[in-house]
């Protein structure tokens, strides 16, 4: 087997939360490794295409243009790094496609926002409708953000930075993400070094 063929090592992972997230779906799911961007029999493979705009633009242009590239590849609004601080959460990275301007999301316990659910567990935490989804009961965001998928960006060392996470107010199909894609991208933030501190909040800018 080729490294090729090696799929990457949280893909199961991440492949496993989304069917947790749609527990009535009977889809048959996709079990294959990353690819080149041009296959041997001449088709373009679209993960790698949107993994080198991503790469290009995180060269270039920085980790929001970056990261605005692959939230608009998905109908989510919204698009974040969560750090984790003193009992606090906050993003240090921020895309609202609806809003581009905002560039900060509110503070918040850290036990009020999904990431908290990545952050324990060291694995990918997905929902398609938070209301409707009995691992969400009782958590404080529940009916705000109906949908989220968050996975872990770790450091080569091991040690958690954060949550590289799409949410958004009104439910979401995540089968609609392309997973091999987030993880490439956690995995190249992760090694980058760009990923900035928890930053330095006033007041919270989200509705």
């Amino acid at each position: 087997m080729t490294s090729q063929d090696t799929p990457h090592p949280g893909l199961e992972a991440l492949r496993d939360a989304v069917a947790d997230a749609r527990p009535d779906t009977n889809a048959p799911r996709t079990r294959s490794g990353p690819a080149a961007v041009v296959s041997e029999t001449g088709r373009i493979n679209p993960t790698a295409v949107a993994f080198n705009v991503f790469a290009n633009l995180l060269e270039t242009d920085g980790i929001r243009a970056a990261l605005y590239s692959v939230l608009r590849l998905s109908t989510y609004r919204f698009i974040s790094i969560f750090r984790f601080k003193d009992g606090k959460a906050t993003s240090c990275v921020h895309v609202d496609r609806e809003n581009l301007g905002v560039t900060q999301a509110g503070e918040v316990a850290d036990t009020a926002t999904y990431c908290c659910f990545v952050r324990n567990a060291e694995r990918p935490f997905v929902t398609a409708d938070a209301t409707s989804d009995p691992r969400t009961a009782g958590h404080p965001a529940r009916d705000a953000v109906r949908s989220y998928c968050g996975i872990p960006i770790f450091e080569p060392q091991g040690e958690l930075i954060g949550t590289l996470c799409h949410y958004d107010l009104c439910p979401q199909d995540p089968e609609q993400l392309d997973l091999e894609l987030l993880l490439q991208v956690s995995s190249a933030l992760a090694q980058s070094g760009k990923v900035p501190p928890y930053p330095e909040v006033q007041a919270a800018v989200i509705d």
